[in-house]
């Protein structure tokens, strides 16, 4: 059984502080009447720009220090100063609950948290702001916010910075019932970042500049040339001039020590004009090039970035399979339209998808202690600029669950693209961008606001249902379209058009149709596209389908249900993590090949994912099972998914590397 004090790191990453406001342009709707728990380090109530006192009258209310055990949530650490900053900001006429539940060292204990948000809402919290968060599961801390999101209350949470590792989201932003917030750069150009285009596969990619490498004044463009590790045996016969060469980080062996200094003057001695260095283990880090032990002559000469494992896989990849040779460019350049490097990425289950959206969580200046202010960076900060935002919605239009507010939030997001003006994808940035103008103005709540669809060769439909709820008066005339590129399916709508009188609501089933035959797994990913007559905006919905080449079934008969996987022929183990969708309940049991796999289930819905292991390699799959009250009748569907629980070990195993390779950054 898993305690319910399990440790929660406090999400605070400090790097380069400009202040780049999210200011709505509706004066009218200032988030009167709302009540704001802020759950973190508590509220340095006396800056003039937070009221100047605490309790009736003021703008910070109430709350409790969970720490000191006492009534005055007085912030000692700063953190939830600036959070709260940031929503008074943006929603100036909201109250604000401090509950202090972080400690001197910077943890706080789940349990606290649960308190903390039990007595939020005894104090009449509207909606609730978490900037906090693990890599450990709480399974009490997920059934506690589901229990209160279920009583119509909205929780906010940042989803870390455990970036850019894919899989990182974890606790509490991983979850359904929260909405989840990521990082992205403002509009100013960052110097410590490069852009990287690759014209041939339309893609960009960011860059880390080592430091001490010289600096990138221009863009610079030339063929690409892969070199191993640049030792001197790598380069032998190789003429580097006019190229940027392309390397591996570290040595071909374990013992293998090739310092970046030896890599870039290797290379640079050849005639490159840039080296760019793939890491050899997902994440990133920031790498130096002076160093002890280095030549005694060496002095950087090139342009030196560290990109990703995941990223150098796709320049390798195409370096490989191009008839012609590739080129690229790198630059210093505006970065608005990427999300941060830090911003944890999704997935988090195939049943559903984090993040929910991004918004500025780059050199973010607001009130810190001692009346004073300051330049903070994280998804901290991102996630109280949604929570301000709530607040303005909740104002406009009265009681809203999470699903209609997600639903608003969502589909009015600005997208983010790429320089090839192609959509980033959903796991990085969910929906897209805050846009808090257009989602004052959103004629209409979009739920579900993003959608994952499940195929494989013995599951070849999979269907989904969203609905459209006009929130204006007048008659309402909604189109929708798609983007899909993708040959390998058929999406096909009950309906595409449809009008709204007045504020109805209407339901629209998605049928996903596999058309071939599923070889490997893979996602694929395209938007809906829903116009209306009552403004210019066109509002998206991420669709993510998963495509895979097992699948499970489930045998229902009068003592339990029998689980099958199917599309595998021999595997070592199975498995199987069972969620119950209405309570929030986990539970994990591991089989054996040809070991019956029998569960005994209480009605409700499941979502039951499966984790294969066949010969060191693995396979996921999953299904939604419904269980009936009173009856033996079940429905399920047949899905894929990647399961919460190995992306959550998968990431903090890569982050107890990282840090491990970190001290040792100039190899």
């Amino acid at each position: 059984m898993r305690k319910n004090f399990v440790i929660l790191l406090i999400f605070i990453l400090i790097l380069n502080p400009v202040f780049l406001p999210q200011i709505s342009s509706n004066s009218n709707v200032t988030g009167n009447g709302i009540t704001i728990a802020i759950i973190d380090t508590g509220i340095d109530y006396n800056h003039p720009d937070l009221g100047g006192g605490f309790g009736d009258g003021r703008t910070v209310i109430g709350g409790y220090d969970f720490i000191d055990d006492d009534s005055d949530p007085m912030d000692e650490l700063g953190h939830g100063t600036h959070i709260a900053g940031i929503i008074i900001n943006i929603a100036p006429d909201s109250k604000l609950l401090a509950y202090r539940v972080v400690d001197y060292n910077g943890l706080v204990k789940s349990s606290d948290v649960i308190r903390a948000m039990d007595l939020a809402i005894s104090d009449g919290a509207d909606v609730i702001n978490l900037s906090l968060g693990s890599m450990s599961e709480s399974n009490e801390l997920r059934k506690s916010i589901k229990q209160l999101t279920d009583s119509g209350i909205i929780v906010i949470t940042a989803v870390g910075n455990s970036g850019p590792i894919f899989g990182s989201i974890g606790d509490p932003a991983q979850y359904e019932d929260v909405i989840s917030v990521g990082s992205q750069y403002t509009d100013e150009v960052n110097s410590t970042l490069a852009i990287i285009n690759i014209d041939s596969i339309e893609e960009d990619l960011i860059g880390l500049p080592m430091i001490d490498s010289v600096p990138l004044t221009d863009n610079l463009n030339a063929e690409l040339k892969f070199v191993n590790y640049a030792r001197n045996e790598d380069l032998v016969g190789i003429d580097l001039s006019g190229k940027i060469a392309v390397a591996k980080r570290r040595g071909a062996e374990p013992g293998d020590i090739v310092y970046f200094s030896q890599k870039e003057s290797n290379v640079a001695k050849n005639g490159a004009l840039g080296l760019i260095i793939i890491n050899t283990m997902p994440g990133i880090i920031k790498g130096r090039l002076l160093h002890p032990g280095m030549a005694i002559d060496y002095k950087p000469s090139i342009p030196t970035l560290l990109i990703t494992q995941e990223d150098g896989e796709k320049i390798l990849e195409y370096i490989e399979e191009s008839n012609s040779p590739i080129t690229m460019s790198f630059r210093n350049d505006n970065l608005t339209n990427f999300v941060s490097l830090f911003s944890s990425r999704g997935p988090v289950s195939s049943f559903y998808a984090k993040p929910d959206l991004v918004s500025f969580g780059e050199k973010v200046n607001s009130t810190w202690l001692d009346n004073s202010y300051k330049f903070q960076n994280g998804t901290s900060f991102s996630a109280p600029q949604v929570t301000g935002t709530v607040a303005l919605l909740l104002e406009l239009h009265g009681d809203l669950n999470k699903d209609q507010i997600l639903g608003i939030l969502g589909p009015s997001a600005s997208p983010l693209t790429n320089s090839y003006n192609l959509y980033l994808p959903s796991t990085l940035q969910g929906s897209g961008s805050l846009n808090i103008d257009q989602a004052l103005q959103s004629p209409l709540s979009i739920h579900q606001s993003q959608l994952s669809f499940n195929l494989g060769n013995q599951q070849q439909t999979n269907s989904q249902l969203i609905t459209l709820e006009s929130l204006v008066s007048d008659s309402l005339e909604i189109s929708l379209d798609h983007n899909l590129k993708n040959k390998d399916i058929e999406i096909i709508f009950n309906s595409s058009t449809f009008v709204l009188n007045g504020k109805e609501s209407v339901v629209v089933e998605l049928n996903n149709n596999l058309l071939a035959s599923i070889q490997e797994s893979y996602v694929d990913e395209f938007r809906l596209l829903i116009k209306t007559n009552y403004s210019n905006t066109i509002f998206t919905i991420p669709v993510s389908t998963y495509f895979n080449t097992i699948s499970l079934d489930i045998e229902n008969n009068s003592e339990s249900h029998i689980v099958r996987i199917l599309g595998i022929e021999n595997y070592d183990q199975a498995l199987l993590r069972i969620y119950n969708t209405d309570t929030a309940e986990v539970d994990e049991q591991i089989f054996s090949f040809n070991e019956e796999m029998p569960l005994n289930l209480s009605p409700g819905t499941y979502w039951i994912n499966a984790i294969v292991s066949s010969n060191d390699n693995f396979e996921f799959g999953g299904i939604e099972y419904i269980v009936n009250p009173n009856s033996n009748l079940t429905t399920f569907d047949s899905n894929y998914d990647s399961s919460t629980w190995i992306y959550a070990v998968i990431a903090l195993i890569s982050i107890m590397i990282l840090i491990y390779y970190t001290r040792k950054s100039s190899l």
